[in-house]
């Protein structure tokens, strides 16, 4: 799992084998920062939204798009 970019937001796009996924990153109020996938409406008919869907499912991603996320929103 790797970062790619950051947009003007300060989203990072995540590449994991065949699925890119942004992530949101801030840093709020209590000094610290914060994830949340970008995605959250996935079509049941399109192949790639139920990847993307399951992908997201897992928690281990979630924690590990996260970390890498936040390592890059904080060195570029």
């Amino acid at each position: 799992m790797k970062a790619i970019k950051k947009d003007k937001s300060g989203n990072v796009l995540i590449q994991h084998k065949d699925i890119d996924v942004w992530v949101d990153v801030w840093y709020d109020s209590d000094d610290e920062y914060v994830t949340e996938w970008n995605k959250y409406i996935f079509h049941t008919n399109c192949e790639n939204d139920m990847k993307i869907k399951e992908f997201q499912e897992s928690i281990e991603n979630f924690e590990k798009a996260s970390e890498v996320a936040i390592d890059y929103y904080i060195n570029n």
